[in-house]
């Protein structure tokens, strides 16, 4: 049976936060999302997202998307997604080396494999390999915008769901403070991760590093700029604590010079920025080529059936950013895990009533 697409529509929504959140890259109000719906001939349709803190750039992505790559894979068969990826990227590579165009083709390949697996009337997961039915996640958070009450209580929180692990953000002259306070305020309770969001040079971040390995904190993400994989790993050869790096790296190639190079001990694409998913289960495969961890960036509505997928994947990040009921389908955190869907497809999008709310500002 042949699934022909017969339409791909691109969306920017516009996400309200809670309360404002900060970090060595800024403060931010809003959650900036791409949305794809990709319809078939026959009735079914696909759903894919790439998303963004604060910013606009799902403005500039929507008629990419619709103007430009969506006319390229009208017509084509929706059950082959890596001859639609190549489709895709091979008249584009230009445009696809990193940023805004490789998110794009990230939103389309997800919408594209949840229409293929929903055609089959299978989970996504199942169809990657299925290897567990639930993953676990670590709490993300920890925000510059914080006070320390709201840091000890956003930790406890995320405790009492079962979850083991906290990760915040450093980059400033208190982070010994703040991490000293949660070792006071929760004890050796919880695994404590960091992420400094590119902030340092290699010099400061040992000397970061060693502070953190006082307080047996187990990843430092992102300590030096994502671009460069020689900073990252030197980096990576001297610092106290392991390194955790990709959620600004792009397709599996940037991942491959990553896993070479020795440079991060936990891989972290994002599904949404990496090259979808046909990018992901590639980088999935390198993670286990070279027995490191596999933990997804954000999104974890569709990022738990990846990670749940292959025998790397690790942990999911939770941040719990959407606004409730947002979601067609609730993923609750217990005992520290989600429980991947047995729906069809990845086996979310976001409610009509979220739709018309966050989308009606921003065409």
């Amino acid at each position: 049976m042949t699934l022909k697409i017969h339409s791909i529509i691109a969306k920017s929504a516009k996400v309200p936060l809670k309360r404002e959140i900060g970090s060595a890259g800024g403060n931010k109000s809003t959650l900036d999302y791409l949305i794809v719906e990709l319809k078939t001939e026959e009735g079914i349709s696909g759903f894919g997202y790439t998303m963004g803190l604060g910013g606009n750039g799902s403005k500039a992505m929507a008629p990419y998307i619709q103007n430009e790559l969506a006319p390229l894979v009208i017509g084509h068969d929706v059950s082959s997604p890596e001859r639609i990826w190549n489709t895709l990227w091979s008249p584009n590579k230009a445009r696809m080396r990193g940023g805004l165009g490789v998110m794009s083709i990230s939103a389309l390949d997800t919408a594209c494999w949840d229409a293929f697996s929903k055609s089959v009337s299978m989970p996504l997961h199942t169809i990657l390999g299925g290897f567990r039915k639930k993953v676990p996640v670590y709490g993300s958070g920890g925000w510059f915008t914080f006070s320390d009450n709201d840091l000890v209580e956003e930790c406890q929180n995320f405790m009492k769901k079962g979850i083991t692990a906290y990760k915040i953000k450093i980059g400033t002259s208190r982070d010994e403070e703040r991490i000293a306070l949660l070792r006071k305020e929760i004890g050796n309770e919880i695994t404590l991760l960091v992420d400094s969001n590119q902030k340092y040079n290699i010099k400061d971040a040992i000397e970061v590093s060693s502070m953190l390995a006082n307080y047996d904190v187990k990843w430092f993400e992102e300590p030096v700029l994502a671009d460069s994989i020689d900073d990252l790993a030197e980096f990576s050869t001297k610092s106290a604590v392991p390194v955790a790096a990709g959620e600004n790296s792009y397709m599996r190639w940037g991942f491959r010079e990553i896993c070479e190079r020795k440079a991060a001990a936990y891989l972290q694409p994002d599904v949404g920025r990496c090259g979808g998913i046909t990018e992901f289960r590639k980088i999935a495969h390198l993670a286990e080529a070279f027995n490191l961890d596999l933990c997804s960036h954000l999104l974890e509505e569709v990022s738990v059936c990846l990670i749940g997928a292959t025998p790397a994947g690790c942990m999911v990040e939770y941040a719990d950013l959407l606004p409730a009921d947002s979601l067609t389908h609730d993923f609750v955190v217990h005992d520290g895990h989600i429980e991947v869907s047995e729906n069809p497809g990845h086996g979310v999008t976001f409610t009509k009533d979220a739709l018309k709310s966050f989308c009606k500002d921003t065409n």
